[in-house]
């Protein structure tokens, strides 16, 4: 063989070896940008302030508060931040969060610890006459009752006065 062949061929040789592991590698897989969501591309979302509680919740806020000063008092709590599943499976977890995710309280009452919930209360008025209402309160008082927390119902056109919460109030913390 002639030096010209023999050349010509370490040099494709080398060539190769220095492409070569350059050819195998893998190539970064390029992921497709997510599709947009309805109204992310807005600069500002038809949002506006809302009042927390009705005119009359505020009215049974003040109440409770004049008849509970040594305590914690939250208002429209998710059950979802007070009630847990006890669960050591994630998808039996996921399916009791599921049952009480959007189900809120109207007032939960939290010893001074700041963690300890002490009782939930409801303040009902017509709108928890419908079958439909019943049934999810029902739900509402069972997952509540499961986890070992009172719930107290009032109705807001009989509404207690404080002194009378007070009383109320203390004899389901005191026993529960």
């Amino acid at each position: 063989m002639s030096f010209g062949v023999i050349f010509l061929i370490l040099a494709v040789g080398f060539l190769g070896l220095i492409t070569l592991p350059k050819l195998l590698a893998k190539r970064p897989v390029v992921e497709p940008a997510p599709k947009p969501v309805r109204g992310d591309e807005l600069a500002i979302w038809p949002f506006a302030p809302m009042p927390i509680m009705t005119d009359t919740e505020v009215i049974f806020f003040n109440k409770l508060k004049n008849a509970l000063p040594e305590y914690h008092i939250f208002v429209q709590v998710q059950l979802s931040r007070i009630i847990e599943a006890n669960s050591s499976e994630t998808s039996e977890r996921s399916f009791w969060f599921n049952r009480i995710c959007r189900q809120s309280v109207d007032y939960v009452i939290v010893d001074v610890d700041a963690q300890t919930t002490l009782v939930a209360i409801e303040l009902d008025d017509w709108t928890h006459s419908s079958k439909a209402r019943q049934k999810a309160d029902d739900k509402k008082d069972k997952a509540l009752a499961s986890a070992g927390i009172a719930m107290v119902r009032f109705h807001a056109e009989r509404m207690p006065s404080a002194d009378m919460l007070r009383y109320e109030l203390m004899q389901v913390i005191e026993s529960y």
